[in-house]
């Protein structure tokens, strides 16, 4: 095994574009993961998509074929709500531009979600955007009401044909209106890693990172002191930062060197 990979504990993988896209499976994916359960290595599905609960992943990834239970997943809903807890516990009232199925969430950790008189306004991605919730997100925020993005991405990856407009773009719609700045949470802020690491009594630098974003999934664990893997696609551009540990093109790549 690669000296690097001796100390990993535990590993933290990306979901879109990195273990499937959209609802196509990458055949690299489940080889892997039985690698690291034969190796006593566990994993993670860390995640920017604050589209679904923690429920529907799990529906989602046995359909494909991949058991899993709430212990492997730990996405920019759950930091939201572990930063507010720890930074804001003022925040008892939020407005939610976001997917009913994450009210329950935000419910279970004692948030009470309203439309009116809220301590903060929280904006996830929105695939049932209605523009009338949205103009209200952007009254709160214009008259003071602090506003919290629960990721930084502007689009999120799919094998349809279609655009998926992500978080990080009706930030930046909000942004424009009111003229005022959101709170974005997410990747790569390392404060995610080290929410995630922390929950399995671990530290970042016993982690894996992998990813195929530079700027989010590589800048999160860099930013945490993780060891990072950068699973570059054919099409992604090479850029010069930030620069990961690994790269490989797909998770049978990382596999071999886990196996070597």
């Amino acid at each position: 095994m690669n000296p690097k990979l001796t100390a990993v504990r535990r590993v933290f993988l990306d979901m879109d574009g990195t273990i499937y896209e959209g609802n196509t499976l990458y055949p690299t994916t489940i080889p892997f993961l039985k690698t690291l359960d034969r190796l006593g290595i566990g994993y993670t599905f860390l995640s920017n998509n604050s589209s679904f609960s923690t429920e529907e992943y799990i529906r989602k990834l046995e359909r494909m074929g991949i058991p899993a239970g709430k212990e492997n997943f730990y996405v920019s809903t759950d930091y939201t709500i572990d930063f507010l807890k720890h930074f804001h516990p003022e925040y008892k009232r939020i407005f939610l531009l976001g997917m009913q199925c994450i009210v329950p969430e935000f419910q279970a950790a004692g948030f009470t979600v309203c439309d009116e008189n809220p301590d903060a306004v929280i904006v996830a991605f929105d695939r049932s955007l209605v523009y009338e919730r949205l103009c209200r997100a952007c009254y709160y925020i214009s008259i003071g009401v602090p506003g919290f993005a629960t990721h930084p991405d502007v689009f999120c990856p799919t094998d349809q044909k279609t655009f998926l407009p992500d978080c990080g773009a009706m930030t930046a719609c909000i942004e424009t209106a009111t003229g005022k700045k959101l709170k974005v949470l997410g990747k790569p802020d390392p404060g995610m890693l080290r929410e995630a690491a922390a929950r399995y009594g671990l530290k970042p630098e016993s982690c894996l990172m992998v990813g195929d974003r530079l700027h989010t999934d590589i800048a999160v664990g860099i930013n945490a002191g993780a060891i990072t893997c950068h699973i570059r696609h054919p099409e992604t551009e090479l850029k010069p930062e930030p620069v990961p540990d690994f790269r490989v093109a797909h998770l049978g790549e990382l596999q071999k060197l886990f196996e070597s």
